[in-house]
């Protein structure tokens, strides 16, 4: 049965409030778990109160508060709820085991409204679950949360029109602060979607700062920052897979600042790849971009590169690649370009890109390559200190 109207339009002003950064109008009571028996005194097991406090908010539709150190395994927010709105308080929610978990896979149900924010997850089963998950058809924001020692920060799978904001993640190895994913019902099949999820002024130290899957379509990335990592984001070439978008942004990674080979219409833009403190590994790339049908890499740079492996831009298929900056590498061609090969594709188009101190480019793969204004600062590796494709 649907909300009464009123109900309806109360949690419309405390979305929009939360969402937008405007204070909401108060919204009626407002539930504590200490109310239902959670001591949140970072020694009791508090999983069965706090259970039962998400189940009674989120079947009202109402605030849920917590404060202190809530020691808790699995939680689970029903599948049927109204809507769930964890505020923390900055308070720790801090895991035995599991982590917090929204998932709605049924399709075809309206889309369940959450906000969780305010709010530290620490796990003390380290690097093997993760903190928040969500499935399915829910839709909301992750804002101002602090989460490390999970193998995934936040896991948004097969759901749409999520926000991951103003967040702290603290990762390993090859854990992932932020993974998105479809799922699959075949390798080359999708069976659900995750569309139209936003990534902004979030930060990242060690894993991989976004992790992209397979199944993925209209992604947002802004204002991410990635420090001390494998990657900083890491894009799986999946089946039909596209619209990835990042812009100012800061990625450091081992393995890659970026690497996104064969996702159409991916746009980087005003972004910088760096290398972390422990070097690069040997193909090491500031952005991976090869296999692309449409998309842009423009005004982005690539620093650290005098101690990394060459090259350090490696563009393909008919992507735009302009007003780029490299300092270094020390060696070899600063960007490797592999055309589509087809003398009637699109061309790859490559402008006004500069090259400090190093050679220009590499074309690994015969195929239409056009462009202008191009500088290498060092002519011996690859003609001339401008360099003018010739058109197809």
């Amino acid at each position: 049965m649907s909300p009464p109207r009123h109900i309806g339009a109360m949690l419309g002003l405390v979305f929009a409030g939360l969402l937008y950064g405007i204070q909401p109008a108060k919204a009626g009571p407002i539930l504590d778990v200490t109310q239902f028996g959670a001591r949140c005194d970072d020694s009791t097991d508090d999983t069965q109160s706090f259970q039962t406090a998400i189940n009674k908010a989120s079947a009202k539709g109402e605030i849920l508060h917590m404060a202190g150190i809530c020691r808790v395994r699995t939680l689970r927010v029903p599948s049927d709820a109204k809507t769930f709105i964890l505020e923390g308080s900055n308070g720790t929610l801090r895991f035995m085991e599991g982590g917090l978990v929204l998932s709605a896979p049924k399709p075809g149900i309206p889309a369940i409204p959450y906000i969780i924010r305010n709010l530290r997850l620490r796990s003390a089963n380290a690097y093997t679950d993760t903190a928040i998950s969500v499935t399915g058809a829910f839709k909301g924001l992750v804002d101002n949360v602090n989460i490390d020692r999970f193998k995934n920060g936040v896991a948004l799978i097969a759901t749409s029109d999520n926000i991951v904001r103003g967040s702290f993640f603290d990762s390993f190895g090859d854990s992932n602060a932020i993974m998105i994913s479809g799922t699959m019902a075949s390798e080359q099949k999708v069976s659900a979607y995750a569309s139209n999820n936003t990534v902004t002024d979030v930060t990242d130290i060690h894993g991989t700062g976004v992790f992209i899957g397979p199944g993925v379509q209209g992604t947002k990335i802004r204002n991410l920052r990635v420090l001390e990592a494998w990657y900083g984001i890491y894009a799986v070439d999946g089946k039909d897979d596209e619209d990835l978008s990042v812009s100012d942004s800061y990625l450091e990674g081992k393995r890659a600042g970026l690497f996104a080979d064969g996702v159409d219409l991916t746009r980087v833009v005003n972004c910088s790849a760096d290398l972390p403190s422990s070097g690069a590994d040997p193909d090491w790339a500031g952005f991976h971009m090869d296999r692309m049908y449409g998309g842009i890499l423009a005004n982005s740079s690539v620093w650290g590169a005098a101690a990394a492996h060459s090259p350090v831009i490696v563009v393909g298929g008919n992507i735009n690649v302009t007003g780029n900056q490299v300092t270094g590498p020390a060696e070899g061609p600063c960007m490797r370009l592999l055309p589509f090969p087809k003398p009637d594709d699109s061309p790859l188009l490559v402008s006004n890109n500069t090259c400090w101190a190093s050679g220009g480019y590499e074309l690994a793969r015969q195929g239409p390559v056009a462009g202008n204004n191009n500088l290498w600062s060092r002519p011996d590796n690859h003609h001339l200190m401008t360099r003018n494709f010739l058109v197809p």
